[in-house]
């Protein structure tokens, strides 16, 4: 069993968390193409470790959700 199965509350903030990184992220990427300069080394390496992570973030959505949705 997951522990935080029983925790919806933390599931709920790390999920939050990851969209809003996600997001500023993302901004950030876009803001410098519009600016059409080049993108720092610290955000490509931001991206990579955020899309590594998307992994984890979404086997533990998935697994906590449950068999029957009734």
């Amino acid at each position: 069993m997951n522990p935080l199965s029983e925790r919806p509350d933390i599931r709920r903030r790390v999920y939050t968390g990851f969209w809003l990184v996600g997001l500023a992220l993302g901004g950030t990427q876009v803001g410098y193409a519009a600016a059409e300069t080049g993108q720092p080394t610290w955000l490509t390496v931001a991206l990579a470790v955020y899309a590594f992570l998307g992994a984890g973030v979404g086997y533990t959505a998935q697994a906590n959700v449950p068999d029957d949705p009734a």
